[in-house]
């Protein structure tokens, strides 16, 4: 509410280039147009990191699109969390459209939506978890039972992944997340859907699975706002 009464006295600035023209200006907007795929696409990493599950993006992580999503994140841009969501909401709808028992449990028992966990040490900087309140926008028009949980943790202290490769990525993360206790319950025989914002060798993704499978989930899925460009398959569609 504070936010919404800031902006009605304060313009809102464009969030790449800084202009009075919120949260993104009609250039920056074409911009990020240009990394998002007509249609959802499998992100296929390679190499493939064992376990990790089909995921779905909806467009390049480069350029005006990974900006966007570092000013959400860490400049503090909360207001992009709606244009965010709409852009994540392709990606999850396509990640249910591949998967039958998904969709029978969306009119079931219901989909569990996992944000992917942020180490401690993001978490203490930022104030807050960025990605949960983006996730939570993201599901509101998928309809059925569904269901956003925090469920997964950091076991340990890991490095920061943004200079590490494929191989050291995979094993920063081995182990590194496990399913709070009181959650495990919940999850046996689950059909998951495992949310991240980028993906870039898809080691997080693969271990946030690993975790979610060993507290008994039933299938993982995954899906992302974007992926890596030599990460992404052929384009699919789905209504």
């Amino acid at each position: 509410m504070l936010s919404d009464l800031v902006d009605l006295v304060l313009p809102a600035s464009c969030a790449l280039c800084h202009r009075p023209a919120g949260p993104l200006c009609p250039d920056c907007r074409r911009a990020v147009d240009d990394c998002l795929h007509p249609s959802p696409r499998l992100a296929l990493p390679s190499p493939l990191p064992p376990g990790m599950p089909s995921c779905w993006v909806s467009g390049e992580a480069s350029g005006a699109l990974r900006a966007v999503v570092t000013a959400y994140k860490d400049e503090n841009r909360r207001d992009l969390r709606q244009t965010l969501g709409a852009w994540l909401a392709p990606a999850m709808r396509a990640a249910l459209g591949d998967s039958a028992p998904a969709l029978r449990a969306m009119r079931g028992r219901g989909l569990v939506v996992v944000p992917v966990p942020g180490s401690p040490r993001a978490r203490r900087r930022r104030g807050d978890v960025p990605l949960m309140p983006l996730v939570t926008s993201a599901v509101v028009g998928l309809g059925g039972c569904v269901v956003v949980a925090d469920v997964l943790s950091a076991t340990r202290v890991t490095r920061d992944q943004s200079t590490l490769d494929a191989g050291e990525r995979a094993s920063n993360l081995a182990g590194a997340m496990a399913v709070r206790a009181r959650h495990r319950p919940s999850l046996e025989g689950a059909v998951c859907v495992v949310v991240d914002d980028l993906v870039t060798t898809g080691a997080t993704l693969a271990e946030a699975a690993r975790a979610l499978r060993e507290a008994g989930a039933g299938e993982v899925l995954s899906a992302a706002i974007g992926a890596t460009r030599k990460r992404a398959g052929p384009v699919r569609t789905f209504p």
